[in-house]
């Protein structure tokens, strides 16, 4: 009896592969980096609508919207592993994890801290622990790089930030988030920073108030957006330092609002205009 079952054992061994390949749908942008970032790029499937970093993502299958992604797309692509985020795609996860597939949710978004927690937990899933510890020292280095540029560039207080994410109704990045943990990092004032909310609805009044020294306008790449001159138009013939003075900017809203390996890019850009701008 043993005999005959050794040979059938050792054929479904045999059969079987010696390391199942990884595919990995990521539902986010920021989330995709952290995968390429780590050397996990070619476990990628699939993507959202929104992914172009980097360029290898382009390529690839499309699974639909950062906020509303097709559960039938996913599944076509038969992924071992769909990772996504806890604020957007946590029902969705929860869904495919009782269809027997494992997912992980990660809080990106929320502030700078949540990325250092998302690179490690992202590593412990995917056996690349050292990897992740390696990147976000990494990252942290180079914060740590600008933040003395700024101190260099500027001898008293750097001039103040105020980033605005839409016109109509008049909203803005508060003092709870990930922006303002950057700014923070970077040691750029945020003219907001004092507002206890995450993107908060303002008056002119408000903003006047504030009167920072920088506008930066966080312009989307795709679909509605907003511009400096819709801003601008708001403030018409009224005191604001910025518009006065014409350091009203704007600055891609994909690079502002990904966290994850592009904080450094983030950073780098607010940092390269703070310069340009302060030099009015």
């Amino acid at each position: 009896m043993t005999r005959r079952i050794l040979p059938l054992f050792l054929l479904l061994l045999f059969s079987l592969p010696l390391w199942a390949e990884e595919r990995i749908v990521s539902l986010a942008p920021a989330v995709t980096e952290a995968l390429f970032a780590l050397g996990e790029g070619d476990s990628v499937v699939g993507v959202t609508d929104f992914d172009i970093s980097p360029e290898e993502v382009l390529a690839l299958p499309r699974v639909g919207g950062y906020l509303d992604p097709s559960l039938e797309k996913i599944l076509a692509l038969q992924p071992t592993f769909v990772i996504g985020t806890v604020t957007f795609h946590g029902e969705l996860l929860q869904r495919l994890e009782k269809m027997g597939l494992r997912t992980l949710a990660l809080s990106l978004h929320r502030r700078l801290g949540d990325v250092e927690e998302a690179l490690l937990a992202l590593g412990e899933n995917l056996g690349k622990e050292e990897n992740a510890r390696d990147l976000w020292i990494d990252i942290d280095l180079r914060l740590d790089g600008l933040r003395r540029r700024v101190e260099a560039s500027f001898s008293d207080s750097p001039p103040s930030l105020l980033v605005v994410v839409w016109t109509d109704p008049l909203t803005i990045a508060g003092g709870v988030n990930y922006l303002d943990d950057l700014l923070d990092r970077l040691g750029i004032p945020n003219a907001a920073g004092e507002i206890v909310f995450t993107f908060p609805q303002v008056d002119r009044e408000k903003v006047l108030a504030m009167d920072p020294d920088i506008v930066v306008i966080a312009r989307a790449s795709r679909g509605m957006t907003i511009r400096a001159a819709d801003f601008i138009s708001l403030f018409e013939g009224l005191p604001l330092r910025a518009v006065t003075s014409g350091s009203v900017t704007e600055l891609p809203a994909d690079v502002l609002f990904h966290p994850g390996p592009g904080v450094v890019d983030a950073a780098t850009l607010l940092v390269e205009m703070l310069e340009k701008e302060g030099k009015r």
